[in-house]
């Protein structure tokens, strides 16, 4: 048995560009493959003799939302809304032609540079930057974790140029991000509250 689980392991390139591996399961009634893809979906295939080829069983993929990434950074997948990507409220898509075509790969970008920036540059404001609240959240990958309360959260984030955004939840802790915020989901509940650092021209504005 030990032998059939080691031996069952495969991979390779599907010509694609894109790398894959899978795991077969053979024995005298059945034959079943999981493949795992680039894209982080993983799909059961089973041999159908009737058809006499290989059908897909299962898949983890429930909506495009499921696939890694699918609407870039600074970006929020809803696969109840149409169109599937929409750009985090204070920020714009980086090539709004691409975005049209829903190739939404480039992701988005900041619409008003932050304070910290305008610091940086050699300009100078005196309206700090803010955070802008998202509820129902799947929250970014990469996530840096601290054992603080939600003010001190927030505080911490707020301090740091690099916070772009911090979460807290009562059984995880504080979470921030310094690293593009990618892979978001919003669900229609559960899901965290992600509070997004913008410039302060932002947090009045009408928001999309």
């Amino acid at each position: 048995m030990g032998d059939a689980y080691f031996f069952g392991f495969g991979g390779g390139d599907d010509g694609g560009g894109n790398i894959y591996i899978y795991y077969a399961v053979l024995n005298d009634d059945e034959f079943f493959i999981y493949n795992l893809n680039s894209k982080g979906e993983l799909e059961e295939t089973g041999w159908d003799d009737e058809k006499k080829e290989m059908q897909v069983l299962w898949t983890n993929r429930e909506s495009e939302c499921d696939v890694y990434d699918i609407c870039g950074a600074f970006a929020s997948c809803n696969s109840l809304s149409s169109p599937t990507c929409s750009s985090l409220r204070g920020f714009e898509p980086r090539n709004i032609d691409q975005w049209n075509i829903r190739n939404w790969t480039g992701g988005c970008v900041r619409r008003t540079p932050l304070q910290c920036e305008r610091v940086n540059n050699k300009t100078t404001s005196k309206k700090e930057d803010g955070f802008l609240k998202l509820q129902m959240i799947k929250v970014p990958d990469f996530a840096k974790g601290l054992t603080v309360t939600s003010d001190m959260c927030r505080s911490l984030c707020l301090e740091n140029c690099s916070c772009l955004a911090y979460s807290h939840d009562d059984g995880i802790g504080c979470m921030s991000w310094t690293r593009n915020l990618r892979d978001i989901q919003q669900f229609q509940r559960g899901g965290l509250d992600l509070y997004v650092r913008v410039a302060y021209g932002e947090l009045g504005r009408s928001l999309t």
